[in-house]
């Protein structure tokens, strides 16, 4: 066979982003106002800029030739084809190539529709990028215009996969050791049940120095047909601890307007409920408070249990384990004396996957609503939380988890792992396994 003597052609560079703004404003990090929804009514240039890594950072410069191409997607048409040469600099590391195609008059070029930005390096097409304009009315300064209204913005934690409505749990103040991602969940009633639009939503979050913690940005096409529009969005990692004590605020941003702030706090321990929301209007804000029912009566919260796909055995022993509890708590309130304390120490057994860590969360509020919890929250660790590697370690951190969960439930995800070999006399486990025992014995509660 003969050999394949073809040697690939190396470029000096490497594709980073397409993006696309109308704004000419300068951000910090030389960055843009970058969206994908424009009003068609005040737009201009839109433009695409093309960023690629600079192989030859550093050593010597070099040409290249790019086009940038604008098409109509409905009409399959070419709007541009922008060419031309640029020296790249060796002192650039990053090379940004920025081309808009428009009109100075506002509202006289962009029309209604679907559109692309291509972007083409030595012939060769490298990236495109949709947007789309919209017709948003002549002034865009709020939410109560033609087109939508914000009817509520609630704040959940969860993993990157986000949690299914009926099971989130609004918060505003979250877990320092325990939150992942913070969502807000955004309810809004679609005033234009004429056409189909889109709408682009920047979530932002910033820490009490105004500094940005992170942002991200949702684009939902919304139907003629719905009258409600619910949009989640939150910003995070599925690393705990990721999230420090501290003071916060989530921003709601569309079409450059700053259209909604709440605060909320991080904290070691989570406090169900919702935060005010300061809704902007021009130059105007308004305070709304939410509506939203923080308690919930014993009944709600064994309905909410009850919810749950499957369970049967365990819905069946939770709900007689909770009539016996309230059963003796009657009891005593009529003056009879019980030998033992009421015990709620459980241990929840089964394959992974099966609703242990679901359960045993609930409890929590089961509990709070029968009055045996003052606060009812559910501090979550595991045997890294626990067991020190050192001599001295282990004892301070049960405490603290103990502390943390105070007036609470303290769930021990895999407790099995804390006993591990006896003749291990490194394993600390069994030193954390002796403080938890006391503390269900004789504890505070």
């Amino acid at each position: 066979m003969a050999e394949d003597k073809t040697i690939k052609e190396i470029k000096n560079y490497k594709f980073r982003e397409l993006n696309v703004y109308s704004s000419t404003e300068w951000l910090a990090d030389n960055k843009k106002k970058y969206r994908q929804v424009f009003n068609s009514q005040n737009c201009t240039y839109i433009y695409a800029e093309l960023a690629f890594y600079n192989k030859l950072f550093d050593e010597k410069a070099w040409n290249v030739n790019v086009q940038l191409k604008c098409y109509d997607a409905s009409k399959r048409k070419k709007i541009c084809n922008l060419e031309f040469n640029k020296k790249v600099s060796k002192q650039d590391n990053i090379v940004y190539i920025r081309e808009g195609w428009g009109n100075k008059k506002e509202g006289s070029f962009w029309k209604k529709g679907t559109y692309y930005w291509e972007a083409w390096i030595e012939d060769e097409k490298i990236a495109s990028k949709y947007f789309y304009v919209d017709d948003y009315g002549d002034e865009w300064d709020n939410l109560s215009n033609n087109k939508l209204e914000l009817q509520a913005m609630k704040l959940y934690e969860g993993s990157f996969e986000d949690v299914k409505e009926n099971e989130r749990k609004y918060l505003k103040v979250f877990s320092t050791d325990h939150t992942r991602y913070v969502y807000a969940e955004l309810k809004f009633s679609n005033k234009d049940l004429t056409h189909n639009w889109n709408l682009e939503i920047f979530l932002k979050f910033y820490n009490h120095a105004r500094e940005l913690k992170g942002q991200v940005t949702k684009l939902v096409k919304i139907k003629s047909n719905e009258d409600k529009i619910n949009v989640s969005a939150g910003w995070g990692s599925n690393i705990k601890g990721s999230w420090r004590k501290g003071y916060y605020t989530a921003e709601l941003v569309i079409m450059d307007k700053l259209i909604a702030v709440t605060p909320f706090e991080v904290d070691f321990d989570e406090i169900e409920g919702a935060s005010p929301i300061q809704i902007f209007s021009g130059d105007k804000a308004m305070l709304l408070q939410p509506d939203f029912k923080i308690e919930q009566s014993y009944d709600e919260v064994l309905e909410k249990f009850e919810s749950l796909i499957g369970l049967q055995t365990i819905k069946k022993q939770i709900s007689d384990h909770s009539r016996y509890i309230k059963y003796l708590q009657l009891r005593k309130e009529r003056g009879l004396k019980e030998e033992d304390d009421i015990n709620i120490h459980s241990v929840f057994t089964g394959n992974p996957g099966t609703g242990k860590t679901t359960v045993a969360k609930m409890m929590g509020a089961i509990y709070k609503k029968m009055g045996l919890l003052t606060k009812g929250h559910v501090h979550e660790v595991d045997r890294s939380d626990l067991v020190g590697e050192y001599i001295g370690q282990t004892a301070p951190k049960v405490k603290t988890a103990i502390s943390k969960a105070r007036g609470g439930v303290l769930f021990i995800d895999e407790a099995y792992a804390l006993a591990r070999s006896n003749d291990d006399s490194k394993d600390f486990g069994r030193e954390a396994i002796e403080i938890l025992v006391k503390e269900m014995s004789n504890g505070q509660g």
